[in-house]
């Protein structure tokens, strides 16, 4: 009967650590800070626009 304890006791405890850890890593992993990525400014070529408007009127 103390040999079941035992093991019991030794389940309960790798039990209560396998949780311990998951939240552990859970928690590292959502309170992450993200690299702050570079914007880019995107500017539309004028000559494309303008002929692409030039084609819109003479139809």
């Amino acid at each position: 009967m103390k040999n079941l304890r035992k093991i019991i006791a030794l389940f309960a405890f790798i039990f209560i650590i396998g949780i311990y850890l998951t939240v552990k890593t859970v928690n590292t992993s959502l309170n992450k800070t993200d690299i702050p990525k570079e914007t880019v400014e995107v500017q539309k070529d004028t000559t494309y626009l303008l002929r692409a408007e030039k084609k819109t009127k003479t139809v």
